[in-house]
């Protein structure tokens, strides 16, 4: 399912969050949305599932349009995981905790088990979510989220405060998903961990659009790295390496960089 976004705007109060934003990204695309603090990424993921609603312009998730649907519409078109898990948690036990948006939404619960098996999380089901460690609390509340199958998946800060191991977790259910062909969408810091996942990125900065577009199309213009700069984000060390290595290509992982240094 496509995602866009026409001449939105969103404040909170006097302050606008979102000035003019305007984006599309097709079907079964990776979308990387990132920019510093305060540059509008969690007002731009709340936009998408209804959460919150624009002050002008349109939000649409393929041909409906978010403006006069329901959260609980859009939720069966748009599942959100906020960046603090807390802030979703509340069943008795982990199953309870990842079937409860597959049963709100009558979803047939397919997607379960391969994501209970990707997320390790077969020995924690009937445990309290409460009792366990921020890390597995975060990744729980992103399987509850994903298992609801929906066409598109938002992720606020999916990475933070996990280890690397659980990382690579996380990237099992990228990598599952996107065979699926679903859209996702993931506000971010970690460049240097989703970049290899992603085909898209949207780069905001004081509320207002500095990039849309794929990925690499950012990587190979003469001004992205100063672009991102200006945009407070930080370019990432597999593509600082390959530019300093004189790569005939921007790498955005450790294998891509050893296969184009053994074919230079």
């Amino acid at each position: 399912m496509s995602v866009k976004y026409e001449n939105v705007f969103f404040a909170y109060g006097s302050t606008e969050a979102l000035k003019n934003v305007s984006c599309e990204f097709n079907s079964g695309r990776t979308v990387l949305v990132v920019g510093q603090n305060g540059s509008g990424k969690s007002t731009f993921l709340r936009l998408m599932n209804g959460i919150l609603k624009p002050s002008r312009g349109e939000v649409h998730l393929g041909d409906t349009s978010t403006k006069d649907r329901k959260t609980s519409e859009l939720a069966r078109l748009c599942a959100l995981s906020f960046q603090n898990p807390d802030d979703q948690l509340f069943a008795q036990d982990v199953e309870k905790e990842l079937r409860f948006g597959i049963d709100n939404i009558g979803a047939d619960g397919s997607l379960l088990d391969p994501i209970v098996e990707a997320f390790h999380l077969g020995e924690h089901l009937k445990s309290n979510p409460y009792s366990l460690t921020y890390a597995l609390r975060r990744l729980v509340a992103i399987a509850g989220s994903a298992a609801m199958d929906t066409p598109v998946l938002a992720l606020d800060e999916p990475t933070a405060g996990l280890s690397i191991r659980e990382k690579k977790f996380l990237g099992n259910l990228i990598s599952l998903l996107k065979n699926r062909g679903k859209t996702i969408v993931i506000v971010t810091h970690d460049l240097n961990f989703l970049l290899p996942y992603a085909d898209d990125l949207l780069m905001l900065s004081l509320g207002e659009v500095q990039f849309s577009g794929r990925r690499d199309d950012l990587f190979t213009r003469n001004d992205g790295r100063d672009l991102m700069k200006r945009s407070a984000v930080g370019y990432p060390i597999c593509a600082r390496i390959s530019s300093a290595a004189g790569l005939n290509k921007v790498c955005f992982d450790a294998g891509a960089i050893v296969e184009e240094m053994t074919k230079k």
